[in-house]
């Protein structure tokens, strides 16, 4: 499975899908699935900063804005081989709660990759630990602000998951903060 955890109008998630459809075009149980309250952060705290996006409710996407990006991700399915078959999910509300549901109803779950863009602790660190007995030695996770100081929670919740000193980060040189680790030295 490849997950991301916020997309807000689904750029990842497009890009993502159209990836997964070069790469492995006949493979469709290789699914993406996407985690988004659509109406904004949901859960801040004071481990995320004093930035003035660092809100509830920042980041909202307007309403209904779910409907158009299913709309987006069958179009660009309906491109790649296998069109017939859905490989994507939405799951609408606070990711913290629902991956736990989502992870029951699919024990099936193996995650290849992690995508975390939720900026702040909470909700990073819920996901963080409901995905960690589904995570390989190649399992990916990347976080979208990781060392960031603006939104200081996404590194709060990886340290106290897994541990910084256990995480071999790699940065992407496009982005200051865009970084990711495999699982190789943190799952166990």
């Amino acid at each position: 499975m490849l997950m991301e955890f916020g997309t807000c109008y689904g750029r990842t998630a497009a890009l993502l899908t159209n990836l997964r459809g070069m790469f492995e075009p006949f493979n469709f149980t290789r699914k993406l699935i996407v985690f988004d309250t659509f109406s904004g952060l949901c859960g801040t705290n004071e481990k995320d900063g004093s930035d003035r996006l660092a809100a509830d409710g920042a980041y909202s996407a307007g309403d209904g804005y779910e409907r158009h990006l299913e709309e987006v991700l069958s179009y660009h399915e309906s491109e790649a081989p296998i069109a017939h078959r859905k490989k994507f999910e939405i799951v609408k509300g606070d990711a913290a709660k629902s991956i736990t549901a989502y992870l029951a109803e699919h024990p099936e779950t193996i995650v290849a990759m992690a995508y975390f863009d939720f900026d702040i602790y909470g909700p990073t660190k819920a996901c963080l630990e409901a995905l960690r007995p589904h995570l390989t030695k190649t399992s990916v996770l990347a976080f979208d602000e990781l060392n960031c100081p603006e939104y200081p929670g996404e590194t709060t919740a990886l340290s106290e998951v897994f541990g910084l000193g256990k995480c071999s980060l790699k940065r992407s040189p496009f982005s200051p903060w865009m970084s990711y680790t495999t699982c190789e030295s943190i799952v166990g």
